[in-house]
């Protein structure tokens, strides 16, 4: 009876050995060498091609280290792979679908696994259009009931042409993807940490009211909409104009970079 718990205990260590060797070559293969994406699709490098633009038109790419490159390029193959690309009166192009996937990289890029699936259409106009539904105007807008993230190319290349203006609306729009996919129960849910998210909220709804107020504040006006039009202009500041934005409200980028899981202004 000794020798069967014996043997039944060598069993299962060797088990758990083999599990661990196993588990340790699907994250060498998918974080270090590149050969899986995040939904475990087997996909190829980002050609350097792709790498260039985003060397030329992503400061954020361009501003990281060799081995966080490596790992942006692969959730941007990852997200071009993932998601459908509709052009509405413009053909879509390589590069638009690789420097948009950028814009997604960049706000999801403090998170291990996240590619927004709940929006997995990219509707592309060539500039300012007409929502038919609603008859309003717009440079880009998330719907969350369809799945899609809608953007004017025009005014997407206008704001990483002007990379510290905190006017963006590529990572405007992606940002407010965020927000929704935290609440859409799809697997891929509740990733911004709940205390942080009601920290944040009650010092988002401060600063909503100075605006509202016409006191003095940091954000342009339009961030006094409402709280999702808030966090997504507070994100174009976190990425465009991070030092001023630190300085300015030390909490509320303490805040956001805890739920971004990224620090734009450093120590």
């Amino acid at each position: 009876m000794e020798e069967a718990g014996t043997l039944l205990a060598g069993i299962l260590l060797v088990l758990a050995v083999i599990a661990t060797v196993v588990a340790f070559v699907i994250f060498f293969m998918r974080e270090v060498l590149g050969l899986t994406g995040l939904s475990g699709h087997s996909i190829t490098p980002l050609p350097n091609v792709d790498r260039v633009l985003l060397e030329q038109w992503n400061p954020f790419y361009r501003n990281l280290d060799p081995r966080s490159r490596k790992r942006f390029a692969r959730r941007v193959k990852e997200i071009m792979f993932e998601k459908e690309w509709i052009g509405k009166g413009i053909t879509v192009t390589r590069e638009m679908r690789v420097r948009i996937a950028g814009a997604a990289a960049q706000v999801t890029f403090g998170f291990d696994r996240l590619l927004l699936p709940h929006f997995s259409h990219i509707l592309i106009f060539p500039g300012e259009y007409v929502n038919k539904r609603t008859g309003h105007r717009h440079l880009g807008e998330v719907m969350p009931k369809r799945g899609t993230i809608v953007l004017s190319w025009e005014h997407f290349q206008e704001g990483y042409a002007a990379p510290s203006d905190a006017h963006n609306v590529g990572l405007h729009e992606m940002a407010h993807a965020l927000w929704f996919e935290n609440e859409i129960e799809n697997g891929e849910d509740d990733f911004l940490r709940p205390d942080l998210l009601g920290y944040w909220c009650a010092l988002a709804d401060v600063e909503i009211t100075r605006i509202k107020n016409g006191e003095d504040h940091f954000f342009r006006d339009y961030a006094g909409t409402n709280q999702e039009e808030f966090f997504a202009v507070a994100v174009e500041y976190f990425f465009e104009r991070p030092v001023e934005f630190k300085a300015a409200l030390p909490s509320l980028y303490g805040s956001l970079a805890g739920l971004l899981k990224q620090d734009t202004a450093g120590s």
